[in-house]
This record gives structure tokens, sequence and C-alpha cells, in this order.
């Protein structure tokens, strides 16, 4: 083993939503930290876990009959409706980190890693307002997944201990199928339907 290391990330995640099913209804960027350490087994592999968490991103939007919201269509009678959404992600993962030297023994290196994350989508909506009536319910919709993580990146090592890098990373977020978990008689399922997300970071990293 050549060393170990620990470091954090500040990055922005972009994560789409299929037509109908969250895309008019939730914020598609989120702020987000990586908290992360790792185990080096030599200069070109490594081990690395981290925890991943986004800030609560809240929109605000007003439909009309025809639009669907996460799963319902707005009747003309139900126009206009006004949600309040909220979206949030976080969870754990491990990769398999591989370094690439474009000079021998350069502070530079290249990275790509593969790896799995067990991700939490934490969602709500809240109805504002249907048709000429103001309301006031809230849904909440949670799914858990383990997906799939690629990132690839640039670090370069600022002296023999404290580095930095560059990262931007594939998240298989189009598997999961959030669906409402509390129980409300009578009315439609709400259900999102994540795209695959993009992650782009920037941090630094302490080599012990």
């Amino acid at each position: 083993m050549q060393g170990i290391y620990v470091g954090a990330d500040a990055q922005v995640r972009r994560m789409n939503f299929k037509g109908g099913f969250g895309d008019n209804m939730l914020q598609h960027h989120s702020p987000q930290a990586n908290i992360y350490g790792g185990l080096k087994f030599n200069k070109y592999l490594g081990l690395e876990f981290g925890y991943e968490v986004t800030s609560t991103r809240t929109r605000v939007v007003t439909l009309t009959t025809g639009d669907v919201a996460i799963g319902t269509t707005i009747s003309e009678s139900a126009s206009p409706a006004v949600f309040r959404s909220k979206v949030k992600m976080k969870g754990p993962h491990v990769d398999l980190v591989g370094l690439w030297y474009p000079v021998e023994n350069s502070p530079l290196q290249l990275t790509g890693s593969l790896g799995l994350s067990v991700l939490t989508g934490i969602f709500q909506r809240q109805t504002l307002q249907v048709g000429n009536m103001m309301v006031d319910m809230v849904r909440s919709l949670r799914d858990h997944k383990t997906v799939l993580r690629l990132t690839g990146g640039v670090q370069y090592m600022i002296d023999k201990n404290w580095g930095t890098r560059v990262t931007v990373g594939w998240v298989n977020t189009g598997r999961m199928v959030v669906l409402a978990n509390d129980e409300v008689p009578g009315a439609s399922l709400p259900e999102i339907k994540p795209k695959n997300s993009t992650v782009y970071g920037l941090g630094m990293f302490w080599m012990f």
C-alpha cells in the first residue's frame, strides 16, 4: 500500500427528468458536497470510499390544462394548479480508481474510476392551489437504488501531501423510479423518473 488520503469536493449535479415525471416541476441543478477517503495500493491503483449529499432545491410552478404533474394530467377543472416541489439526493459510494502519468513522476495525473453509489432520492410535492381553490397538501416521495458511477478527471500534487483535482462524473440515476411513500386515500400516485446525472467537481485532498 502506497498511501492513505482524505479529501472533499465541491460539486454540481445536473439531473434531468422524463417528460411529465418531474421535468416541469423539479430543479435540474443541485450544488452538493462529496467527502471521501482512499487507499492507494500503488502509484496506479486505489480504492475510494465517499459520501455525497446535495442541497435541498425548491421550485414553484404553475401548470395548466393538459400539463402533466409527476404522472397526473391537469384537468380543466383543476387548472391552474400551483405546486412547490423539493428534491435532495444523498448516499455513500465506493470506487476503484486508476491513475495515469503523462510524464513519469509528474505531479499531474489523469484519473478514472468505476464504482457504485447507494443513492437515496428524497422528493416532496406541496399542492398550493387547484383551480380557484387554495389548498395545502403535501406528498412525500423517496427511493434508494444502487447505481453505477463513472468518473474521470485531472489531479495535481501541490506538494508531497496536498493535492487538488477536477472531475466529471456520470451516474446511472435513470434506474430510479420514485413513488409516493405516504398514503392518501383516493389520490393518484405521484411518480418521478430521473434521467442519468452528470456531476462536476472541484476539490482538494491530503495524502498521509
